[in-house]
């Protein structure tokens, strides 16, 4: 992948488009001023949107703007699952974190085959057998990051919409302040938004619909490109069996495993429910288990927020359809794991809550 030369977002933000080229002969918009916007096509009867489309499979539009910063120190983890952190440099130390495959962390020294290291809010040592480090992690840092979406620290509630305009009907979701999204597309300005704003196309995954279009107001969100950080390790909470705890940790081995609407496998790539289901089949819940997130979310009987344990479901709607979409298996402490971007450890507030559901009565 080839990225090119980072161009101020900031300049366009709140462009007015005043003219507009025949669709379908993919002519530059024209903004106020008068002076051509470049880099842009007019690629629908609505839309100016990023001109440089995915012309090969390895070009993404994201990487217009964005460009690869590779922190000196990086490394990454070498793993099929997760490669442990611990607060010392031995195996008799405890474990208080987790890099799942290809996460990052930045190596301050090396003695001994192990590693002090800093990834995200883990700080801690490793294994060094099990890191790429030098100059061969700065030649991968280009692949593994990932241009991200974040929402500013301080905007408490932002709306994510099917269509990048202000109008009230297409909010699909609204999610919370420092939650992460892969951008699809840096730049999206809708000829038809009375409030002329400049949003971000991020990558949605619903079960409920394959690539599925959402956009969040650029002026919201901080686009970077970033690595996939360590994940703390913590309590599941007070009350959880065994069988939950271990439910959990299986869960965990599969930090990073790649998101793929309607996969199965748990290696090479799933989707919410399709993570769901194989963790719960590993333990003998899952023969019964419906496969997508809506059927799921009408077969198990809802729990209230405060009686929620680790090893129940988390489910999530679109505000627009009312559609159940998304599920996540909770982990405690408001936390939940689940195949979004790849499967990741979120905020179980990420986006609002349709209801938690319990499969497991211990």
């Amino acid at each position: 992948m080839k990225v090119k030369s980072k161009v101020s977002v900031a300049v366009l933000l709140g462009a007015m488009v005043s003219s507009l080229g025949t669709v379908g002969t993919a002519q530059a918009a024209v903004v106020t001023g008068g002076k051509a916007l470049g880099g842009f096509s007019v690629v629908s009867s609505d839309f100016f949107v990023n001109a440089a489309e995915k012309s090969t499979e390895d070009t993404d539009a994201a990487e217009l703007f964005s460009k690869v910063e590779v922190p000196e120190g990086i490394a990454f983890a070498d793993v099929t699952t997760s490669l442990n952190v611990r607060t010392g440099p031995s195996t008799n130390y405890s474990r208080i974190g987790q890099l799942g495959r290809n996460a990052y962390c930045i190596v301050e020294s090396v003695e001994n085959g192990w590693a002090k290291i800093t990834s995200g809010k883990v700080s801690g040592y490793c294994i060094t057998d099990y890191l790429i480090m030098g100059d061969e992690a700065k030649a991968l840092a280009e692949s593994l990051g990932t241009v991200t979406a974040t929402v500013k620290s301080d905007v408490q509630v932002l709306n994510v919409r099917s269509a990048p305009d202000t109008t009230e009907d297409n909010i699909i979701a609204k999610v919370s302040s420092g939650e992460s999204f892969k951008v699809v597309k840096e730049l999206v300005i809708s000829k038809n938004d009375p409030e002329a704003k400049t949003f971000v196309q991020i990558e949605w995954n619903s079960d409920a619909e394959e690539n599925m279009k959402a956009y969040v107001c650029a002026e919201y969100v901080t686009v970077a490109y970033k690595y996939k950080p360590a994940v703390e390790s913590s309590s599941y909470g007070d009350g959880v069996s065994q069988l939950r705890t271990n439910m959990i940790d299986f869960a965990m081995k599969y930090l990073g495993t790649p998101y793929v609407w309607g996969g199965n496998s748990l290696s090479r790539g799933v989707d919410c429910s399709g993570f769901v289901k194989q963790v719960f089949s590993n333990f003998g819940y899952g023969y019964n288990m419906p496969r997508v997130s809506r059927d799921m979310a009408n077969t198990y009987k809802k729990v209230s927020a405060s009686e929620a344990k680790a090893g129940d479901l988390v489910f999530y709607h679109n505000l627009r359809t009312g559609v159940v979409d998304h599920v996540a298996i909770y982990i405690g402490n408001g936390k939940i794991i689940h195949a979004n971007n790849g499967v990741e450890i979120s905020n179980v507030n990420y986006r609002t809550v349709y209801k938690y559901a319990r499969v497991i009565w211990d």
